[in-house]
């Protein structure tokens, strides 16, 4: 999609006018009949409050020139950048319902600062379409937005880069989420994020199943030992400011695809199972990011990437097997694989990398999506203070997350083995379970864990949203990274 930055209407056509309305009915632009129509609309009860409403005709006009569509896109009195972004999602899905090819909207007024970035990236996120493998589909023409503001041309442009560099990242995480599993294999996500390293002067290391015997990852191997396709565990390291001892560790749960194991997933659970790498995504797709803002501060990734499949090599229930940090590890269940892969990621990370800052996000559990549904992630953490540094970037980032517990004392012995250091998988409270099974691997680190079990995927195409992979975490942990940026000092 094209953006336009307008000082004026008279060299600039468009077919589709978005007009904002506040709490209190103010319409953002008045043009022809547009205040009677909205008022008509009111009275029938179409707009209002948040709704968002799009309507086709072919007698608006401005100074003769006339426009097809009119949407009029509720903001609530206190909107905050996701709903700007839900909101103008919601538009442009209407926009592309009416075929609309030329948009235009204003941004004038003292908080435009405040919203514009959340609305363009709205439109843009919403614009996403995953139809690759569709040979039947009408040619796509490019949209175009003209912005009329009163923004300087500078202020603008950066605006426009930070927005457009945060929707490819996104767009990034989508497109390796809803390729199918027989396409993004291991070693296609391994080579996909070595790409992302080349065009972004970050080192790429690519550790194969002998370099990971040897370093003693027996938990991630077991998890991969089942399928035909090669384990790939993949190393991003980006280094903004070599001169820094701290260093942040994103890891990214990895697999290409789960069927559960010995402890087979039933028919309907195994749909959409090739998404089970969406914690992988958003990790490769927001290192990219980092990289391209150049932001100072060093940042590794740790992708276990492999498949979780059935085999006469598979580990099976009862297994028992000692991780890359030295803890036995009870497999009560083989679908909870993810957390096994983890935690010699985990180990790694600390150990190999010297990661100072923990941040996992993963596809973990079924058990947070029964507790958050498809718009919150769960969070989990050792950490106040980074904590608060990820609620702070889930606010910038417009991106839902919710605290849930780790239990403390409450919950010693959720994973707990007679035959084992550890079991992996308790009994009950199955995120929290999950997410203390992770947390007898950092070290005491500082850490947060993200369950985006819920939230990669949307089953309807709405909003933001299409459907398919979300990309969930993409710009929370590139919000979450530029927030740990220290200022330089001066000598």
């Amino acid at each position: 999609m094209q953006i336009q930055r307008l000082v004026d209407l008279e060299d600039y056509e468009f077919d589709t006018l978005l007009v904002t309305y506040n709490h209190k009915n103010r319409l953002s632009i008045e043009l022809g009949k547009v205040s009677e129509i909205f008022e008509s609309l009111q009275a029938d009860g179409l707009v209002g409050g948040s709704k968002v409403y799009g309507l086709r005709g072919k007698d608006f006009s401005y100074q003769g020139q006339p426009y097809y569509n009119l949407i009029f896109i509720g903001i609530p009195e206190k909107a905050t950048p996701r709903r700007f972004q839900l909101q103008f999602g919601q538009a442009m899905k209407e926009a592309k319902r009416f075929h609309g090819k030329n948009l235009l909207m204003t941004a004038i007024g003292e908080d435009v600062s405040y919203w514009l970035s959340s609305a363009m990236k709205g439109l843009l996120l919403a614009d996403y379409s995953f139809d690759k493998y569709i040979s039947d589909k009408p040619e796509a023409s490019e949209l175009h937005l003209g912005i009329l503001t009163g923004i300087d041309s500078a202020s603008f442009k950066k605006e426009e880069q930070y927005t457009r560099m945060m929707a490819k990242a996104v767009t990034t995480a989508r497109d390796l989420v809803n390729e199918p599993a027989n396409v993004m294999t291991p070693a296609a996500l391994a080579a996909k994020a070595k790409e992302i390293c080349e065009k972004n002067n970050i080192k790429c290391t690519i550790l194969e199943k002998q370099d990971c015997e040897a370093l003693g990852m027996n938990s991630y191997l077991a998890v991969a030992r089942g399928s035909k396709q090669s384990a790939k565990f993949i190393v991003m390291e980006y280094n903004g400011r070599v001169t820094d001892d701290e260093k942040i560790a994103l890891i990214g749960k990895g697999l290409c695809f789960d069927s559960g194991g010995y402890n087979l997933k039933p028919g309907t659970a195994m749909k959409g199972m090739h998404g089970d790498m969406g914690g992988a995504a958003a990790v490769i797709a927001a290192m990219g990011a980092i990289a391209e803002a150049k932001l100072g501060i060093n940042v590794t990734a740790v992708i276990p990437a492999c498949e979780n499949m059935i085999s006469g090599k598979s580990m099976k229930p009862g297994d028992i097997v000692k991780s890359m940090n030295g803890k036995y590890i009870e497999v009560v269940n083989t679908d909870a694989e993810g957390r096994m892969a983890l935690i010699d990621a985990i180990t790694y990370a600390i150990r190999e990398c010297g990661a100072t800052t923990l941040i996992d996000v993963a596809t973990l559990t079924g058990a947070c999506v029964v507790a958050l549904g498809d718009r919150y992630t769960g969070a989990f953490s050792n950490s106040d203070e980074l904590m608060a540094k990820i609620v702070q970037a889930s606010i910038l980032a417009g991106e839902n997350i919710w605290r849930l517990p780790m239990g403390d004392e409450e919950y010693d012995n959720l994973n707990a083995s007679t035959v084992a250091d550890i079991a992996n998988c308790g009994k009950k409270c199955g995120a929290t379970a999950a997410a203390r099974f992770l947390g007898e691997f950092v070290e005491k680190k500082p850490w947060v864990h993200l369950d985006i079990a819920g939230t990669s995927e949307s089953d309807e195409d709405k909003e933001i949203y299409s459907k398919g992979g979300t990309g969930a975490a993409t710009m929370l942990l590139y919000e979450t990274v530029k927030l740990m940026e220290k200022p330089y000092k001066s000598y």
